[in-house]
């Protein structure tokens, strides 16, 4: 073999081996999101496509999973199926003292949070010419109260109980998800729904544009028995004109979407990812709406009710925001 042709085949091996090396070093990371529909879809996405960016930096390479939801992604975490995933922090929260649905699965002790992504209000619809101007109304009517493992569905369980009801107030109570929740509506299959989700969602938009369904309004001693008594929870309104048809303003309540992940995942992962999200946060705001008022700032301190992960607060006290002893 001459020695050009041996340099050049010597070259192409050593080319081959570096790309199957890198090939071996890559990462796999899977994120939990939601509904087909939902903003849990549009974060998780944006997320992947910011971090999947420098792969070649940082060797990991990210895609989101469909999922039903909050409870799903909190148990598909702490089995090891998902490396992250959205979810509300009422139900990080329940998971962290092993409450309510994660009674008999016990406390998930290694929950870490990573940053809050949005506010979600509880928003409930009803179905036009109902009769329905405030949520009790809804006693002896057909509503659905989302569907099993949904953080909706927790939500909706706990005012329930605030308010002195269950289920068998309802004449039916479907377990539709936000798939299948719109059309049930509009083909007067149901009188009513109740969705978590930041706004305004598109779920929602079509529904209101579809068959003139309305805002009810979530206040009353039950509400503020639920603000008072729950650190996760807090008042919120829905500005007028969120929704075709509904022009007043809407007091509700809600929750706050956040990234989790497990103490078990590694540092540098979840520092790259917090650094893929904040160091393009503008373009991250740009992705939907409700992304659109945020800051830095709250995305570190408004409902992380599990500890945070050692790669994330690394990453934010490099940003300066938090401080040593936090």
């Amino acid at each position: 073999m001459t020695r050009p042709k041996a340099k050049f085949v010597a070259a192409a091996l050593a080319t081959m081996l570096a790309g199957g090396m890198a090939a071996a070093e890559t990462r796999e990371i899977t994120i939990g999101t939601g509904s087909a529909s939902g903003v849990y879809r549009i974060a998780g996405e944006t997320i992947c496509r910011l971090l999947n960016r420098d792969t070649a930096r940082h060797g990991l390479h990210c895609q989101t999973r469909g999922t039903g939801g909050s409870i799903h992604n909190i148990e598909a975490i702490r089995s090891g199926a998902l490396d992250f995933g959205i979810v509300q922090s009422d139900v990080q929260y329940l998971a962290t003292k092993g409450q309510g649905q994660f009674k008999d699965s016990g406390p998930f002790k290694d929950l870490r949070a990573v940053f809050a992504v949005y506010p979600e209000p509880l928003v409930v619809l009803a179905r036009d010419k109902s009769g329905v101007a405030r949520f009790e109304d809804f006693r002896g009517k057909r509503f659905n109260v989302g569907n099993p493992g949904s953080g909706t569905r927790t939500t909706i369980d706990m005012l329930l109980a605030a308010a002195g009801m269950s289920t068998n107030d309802f004449s039916r109570a479907s377990e539709l998800s936000p798939d299948e929740h719109g059309k049930a509506l509009c083909e007067n299959r149901i009188d009513g729904l109740g969705y978590v989700v930041g706004n305004p969602a598109a779920n929602l938009q079509a529904i209101t544009k579809a068959c003139n369904a309305h805002l009810v309004p979530l206040t009353g001693p039950a509400v503020d028995r639920l603000v008072v008594e729950t650190p996760y929870f807090a008042y919120t309104t829905i500005p007028g004109g969120t929704y075709p048809g509904n022009r007043d303003a809407v007091r509700s309540f809600g929750v706050v979407a956040t990234f989790v992940t497990s103490a078990k995942v590694p540092n540098e992962t979840v520092h790259a990812v917090a650094s893929a999200v904040f160091e393009h946060f503008d373009e991250f705001r740009k992705q939907h709406p409700i992304f659109a008022y945020l800051h830095p700032m709250d995305t570190v301190h408004s409902g992380l009710t599990a500890p945070l992960h050692d790669g994330a607060f690394r990453y934010f006290r490099e940003r300066g925001w938090i401080r040593r002893g936090d």
